[in-house]
Formats: structure tokens, C-alpha cells, sequence
């Protein structure tokens, strides 16, 4: 399975070198959340890269964002993890707590499963299923399979796309078809003005009449065109 990691382009380039990296590897977080992410992990995604690249990049006024492809078949699958948030949400009604989660808050249940995120490893694959996410303990080099570095400047419209999701059950299972594609364009691969708005949660056409469904389609299929902000840096 293909998933990614949506960083800045000087970490993407260090990651071909060096490996891509967790953070307590590095010292370094480009992602700012409410609960602090685990250190030993690197957060992985098929779907909101571009949103988790474009967040880590806000801070670094003129910096490229990058996304990184990486082969799960070539991982350590006994390092594989669920996101925290995935664990956090898909339990939050279980008044039994079976899953034995401490904390009465959503961040302090959300602290609790970072910090015990080994107990619920088996659970990676449906926080990829469900929630689109998940995580590996490690450092990640040899499954890395392509790198995409993006010129945010050249692209803005699109990347005005990819940064409106909130990372929930619900947000995925509606809209995560167009995140997913979001996530193809932004790799360099095509996309049709068809897909796009095939896969839309809220099809803008249907609420448009002959003409402005002609020049909504004739702007996106230019936008979706144009990916000469793109750049494949791996492989060359």
C-alpha cells in the first residue's frame, strides 16, 4: 500500500540521505496539535498529506512543502501503530471503556493513548481504513518510492483546497475521496475535471446553472492541469 508524509522540502531532502525520521530522532515538529504527538513516531496519511505538509511549512515564510511516498510492504509491519486520534475517537462512546483508556478529557484520553500507542498496534490498519492515518516507530528510508516538492506560490488555489479538513471519522468518511485525490495532484499525477467533481462531499455543479457549470468546469480543468508547481525529485 502507498501512504505519505506531508513535510517541508528541506526535510524531504534530508529524508533521501539520512532517512525520514521521528521526532525524538530530531528534535525538531513541524506539527502543532493540542496534544503533542509521540516522539517515536513518524505520522503517515492516503489522504491529508498536502493539509500536514502545508501546516508544518506556515511558519517558514517561502518554503516548498514536500510530500513523501512510502511502501508499507517495505516497512517493519511490527512497527506499524494507529494514530492516537483514531483510537481516541473510535472509542470515545464505550461507556464500558473496555479498552481500558485513563483520562476524562478528549485530550487527556488522547495523552493516554499516545503514551501506551504499543497496546493498540494491531489497530493500524483500520486507522488507515477509517481515519486515513496511521504511524510507524522508526526511522523510514529504503520504502521511500517517490518524493514531490511543491512550490506553494505557483499552486495557491489548490493548496487553499487541501487545508480545510478536520481530522475526524466523520470528515474522512465524507470527504475523503477528494482529499485523496487532492492528495494524487499534489504527487504530480493527473486528475480529471470529472474525478474532481465526482468525488466532491457537496457537488458545486449541481447547485449551477448551464453557464456557470461551463465556467466551473473550464477553471478547474486548468487548475487540475498546471502542475508545473510540481516537482518529482525521487526518483530522478
Amino acid at each position: 500500500m502507498k501512504i505519505y508524509h506531508g513535510t517541508t522540502a528541506a526535510v524531504a531532502k534530508r529524508a533521501l540521505a539520512e532517512g525520514l525520521k521521528p521526532r525524538n530522532a530530531t528534535g525538531k515538529s513541524n506539527w502543532k496539535h493540542s496534544v503533542e504527538s509521540n516522539p517515536s513516531l513518524i505520522y503517515l496519511t492516503t489522504t491529508y498529506a498536502p493539509y500536514y505538509a502545508l501546516q508544518g511549512a506556515q511558519k517558514r515564510k517561502g518554503e516548498k512543502i514536500a510530500i513523501i511516498e512510502i511502501e508499507t510492504d517495505l516497512l517493519d509491519e511490527t512497527k506499524m501503530r494507529p494514530d492516537e486520534d483514531f483510537i481516541e475517537q473510535v472509542t470515545r462512546r464505550d461507556k464500558k471503556n473496555s479498552a481500558g483508556i485513563v483520562g476524562d478529557t478528549m485530550n487527556e484520553r488522547t495523552a493516554y493513548i499516545r503514551n501506551h500507542i504499543d497496546e493498540f498496534d494491531k489497530s493500524w490498519k483500520l486507522s488507515v481504513e477509517h481515519l486515513g492515518n496511521c504511524a510507524y516507530k522508526g526511522v523510514i528510508k529504503d520504502a521511500i518510492t517517490r518524493v514531490a516538492v511543491v512550490d506553494v506560490s505557483k499552486c495557491r488555489s489548490m493548496c487553499f483546497e487541501a487545508q480545510e479538513p478536520t481530522i475526524t471519522l466523520i470528515n474522512f468518511k465524507i470527504c475523503g475521496k477528494q482529499y485523496q485525490l487532492l492528495n494524487r495532484w499534489f504527487m504530480g499525477e493527473p486528475v480529471t475535471v470529472e474525478e474532481w467533481f465526482k468525488n466532491q462531499s457537496a457537488n458545486p455543479l449541481n447547485y449551477m446553472d448551464e453557464k456557470q457549470k461551463a465556467s466551473a468546469i473550464r477553471k478547474m480543468s486548468a487548475r487540475l492541469a498546471n502542475q508545473s508547481c510540481i516537482k518529482i525529485i525521487f526518483p530522478k
